[in-house]
C-alpha cells in the first residue's frame, strides 16, 4: 500500500522539478487616454504599427549558467497600434483607411538590460517609440518618445520583476503620448 502512494508521489515531485519557467513576459502597460478635442469634426485618420528592432527579445538573463531569452506575450507593434488608436479615438478622431493623415507607431527600441550577482540584481529598461504622421498633402512629422526605468533589488531578477520594469517603462511612454499634443496639432493643420 505504501509503495502505491510513495512512488507516484515521488514521480510527481521529480517531474515538477523538471518544469521550466516561462520565457514569456506578460506585457500589459497602463493605458492613459488624452482629453477629447471638441474642435475635431469627423476627421478620419489611419493607424498602423511597425517594429524596427533587430531582435524580438525584451531581455536576456543568465540562469543556471544558461542564457535565457525573454520575449513579449504580444506582438508589440499591434499592442502599440491598439494604444494609439484608443488615444486618437479618445481625442475625437475616427479610425479608418484612407484617412486625412496616416499615423505609424514604430518600436525603435524596447529592451531590459538585466544584471545579477549572488545577492543583487539590476534592471534598466530603455524604450524608444516614435510616431510618424504623414498627411495627404505630403507634409510629415516625426515625434519620438524615450523613457528609461531602473530598479535594483536583492537576490534574483525574476520574470515578474523584469515584466514590471518593462510595463512601467511602456506605461510612461503611453502617458507621454497622451499628454503630448504635437501630433494632434499636426493633424488639425494638415487635414483641411
Amino acid at each position: 500500500m505504501l509503495k502505491r502512494v510513495i512512488f507516484p508521489l515521488l514521480a510527481v515531485f521529480a517531474l515538477a522539478g523538471c518544469a521550466t519557467s516561462s520565457n514569456t513576459l506578460d506585457v500589459t502597460p497602463k493605458m492613459t487616454l488624452p482629453q477629447q478635442d471638441p474642435s475635431l469634426m469627423g476627421v478620419t485618420i489611419s493607424v498602423n504599427g511597425a517594429d524596427q528592432r533587430t531582435s524580438q527579445a525584451l531581455a536576456q538573463i543568465n540562469r543556471d549558467n544558461q542564457l535565457v531569452t525573454l520575449t513579449p506575450s504580444r506582438d508589440l507593434r499591434f499592442l502599440l497600434q491598439e494604444v494609439l488608436e484608443k488615444q486618437m479615438t479618445a481625442r475625437g478622431y475616427m479610425i479608418g483607411p484612407n484617412g486625412a493623415v496616416d499615423l505609424q507607431i514604430v518600436v525603435n527600441k524596447l529592451y531590459a538590460n538585466v544584471t545579477q550577482g549572488n545577492l543583487r540584481y539590476s534592471i534598466t529598461t530603455n524604450a524608444d517609440i516614435s510616431i510618424t504622421a504623414t498627411a495627404k498633402n505630403g507634409n510629415r512629422q516625426v515625434k519620438t518618445y524615450r523613457q528609461t526605468y531602473s530598479v535594483e533589488g536583492a537576490f534574483n531578477a525574476t520574470n515578474e520583476k523584469i515584466t514590471n520594469a518593462v510595463n512601467a517603462t511602456m506605461s510612461d511612454v503611453i502617458s507621454d503620448m497622451a499628454q503630448d499634443t504635437s501630433i494632434n496639432d499636426f493633424i488639425k493643420q494638415n487635414s483641411r
